[in-house]
């Protein structure tokens, strides 16, 4: 079962998509869950952080006891734990006893791509028309001449006009995160979404909703059985 677990997480790094794609572990025992510490989220992007707090705002509206980052790292300040990097099992055991947490949420900005503005040129073709005329003198039985105006066709005029025109990308976020267990530092479950928005901050949101509602819809899926 364990195999097949870990190969699924390693299928999931490559299936990042417009939809959530996520991979729970079916020998956990989730009843043990009762509170989940919510570590900040590393990323390499100045502009966009604090991912971990959305992720928190979706846990405590789904009915889960959460502590979230900021009272997390001031207790392991005080007791001198680092968390950076690689979290072995005697740190996550340590964190656990020391904050009554059950698992920890630990995640990853994996990509972000900020809103932008494109210039690009736009081309307009257009065709005029206009009807041509002639005219005709002709005399007449009395003797005299009289004009008259008689329609040969049409004429048309082709222009093209080109305008610089300014167009919006949306900004793009990639987001992993994972629930590991504090006693024995495994993955109980890992998700993974890319989402693109008006802004970073809305596809952040969108990603932290959609994962935690995935979340609990396989949590829910695993009690009824």
């Amino acid at each position: 079962m364990k195999k097949i677990f870990f190969f699924l997480l390693a299928a999931l790094f490559f299936c990042a998509g417009c939809t959530p794609k996520t991979v729970i572990s079916r020998t956990y025992d989730f009843e043990r869950m009762n509170r989940i510490g919510v570590m900040g989220f590393s990323s390499p992007y100045s502009g966009l952080s604090g991912v971990e707090n959305l992720f928190a705002k979706y846990l405590i509206q789904s009915g889960f006891k959460v502590v979230e980052r900021a009272q997390l790292e001031q207790v392991l300040r005080e007791h001198n734990i680092s968390v950076s990097g690689y979290l072995s099992p005697s740190t996550t055991r340590k964190i656990g006893e020391i904050l009554g947490v059950d698992v920890l949420l630990i995640g990853e900005v994996t990509s972000y791509t900020p809103t932008r503005k494109e210039l690009t040129m736009v081309t307009t073709r257009r065709t005029e028309s206009r009807p041509v005329y002639t005219q005709s003198v002709v005399q007449l039985p009395d003797g005299s001449y009289a004009t008259y105006t008689q329609n040969v066709g049409t004429e048309y005029t082709h222009s093209t006009d080109v305008q610089p025109q300014e167009y919006t990308i949306n900004a793009q976020v990639g987001v992993i995160a994972k629930l590991v267990d504090v006693e024995t530092a495994e993955i109980v479950w890992i998700g993974s979404l890319s989402q693109d928005s008006s802004s970073a901050l809305s596809a952040a949101d969108d990603i932290a909703r959609s994962l935690v509602k995935s979340f609990t819809k396989e949590l829910s899926k695993l009690q009824r059985k």
